[in-house]
């Protein structure tokens, strides 16, 4: 047996579905009991030194992830995510990192109060592993009502964070609590419920947010709100 097969063994009986939501019918891609040994995961993410990223709103800390985690799980999941998101002959750059979510709401910044998009491309995608038991809150996606918008793409960019740039400004004090259904200007669309082993994969420019209400933040990753998370970028034929 191989290092990677050692330490990544997928379930050959995970559960895929594939949802669509809001006005945009953006794909959502739900797959359960993705491996077989999530628990060697948490033990590996235990005895792994974590911190604070840089140049990131993420509201907590990260750690690396060891590479035979993508090298085993993508080749498995890649049919599932062309017929999904059609994203080529199926070739991907891909990044992922574990991720501990411990900063209360009194912590953070205005911007990290509201759903976000990771970057405007659709054709790049975003896949969160929830590798915590007995844990609220989940992943969020959003409609900005004053916009329309479910999803952020260049022909957006501007005119969004110009909008959104001025709701901080006057709903700054507004937002005291985490990102949710009654944050100010956003409409809760779809919710993905952080059941342990599972994956939720997305396109990087929907609205989204990690909804912490319930969630159990500390930095112990046995205990905490622990997931792997893997951001994956479609490589453009020649």
């Amino acid at each position: 047996m191989s290092s990677a097969d050692s330490l990544v063994q997928i379930n050959p009986t995970a559960r895929v579905q594939l949802r669509h939501y809001g006005e945009e019918q953006n794909p959502l891609l739900v797959i359960d009991d993705v491996l077989l040994n999530p628990d060697d995961l948490v033990d590996i993410a235990a005895a792994t030194p974590f911190s604070t990223p840089d140049s990131t709103y993420y509201p907590g800390v990260n750690a690396p992830l060891p590479p035979a985690y993508l090298e085993t799980l993508l080749p498995i999941v890649q049919p599932s995510l062309m017929r999904a998101f059609g994203i080529g002959d199926g070739r991907l750059i891909s990044r992922a990192f574990f991720a501990l979510s411990t900063k209360s709401p009194d912590e953070m910044v205005a911007l990290q109060k509201i759903p976000h998009y990771d970057q405007p491309d659709p054709r790049c995608l975003a896949m969160v592993h929830y590798l915590a038991r007995d844990q609220g809150g989940g992943t969020g996606f959003f409609r900005h009502t004053p916009t329309g918008f479910e999803s952020i793409d260049a022909t957006r960019r501007e005119s969004y964070m110009a909008q959104v740039a001025k709701e901080v400004m006057v709903l700054g004090d507004r937002l005291t609590g985490y990102t949710g259904p009654d944050t100010p200007n956003y409409e809760l669309l779809e919710t993905v419920e952080p059941r342990f082993n599972r994956l939720v994969i997305y396109r990087s420019h929907v609205l989204h947010c990690a909804l912490f209400d319930g969630a159990r933040l500390t930095g112990d990753p046995r205990t905490g709100r622990l997931t792997a998370n893997s951001f994956l970028t479609p490589v453009r034929s020649a």
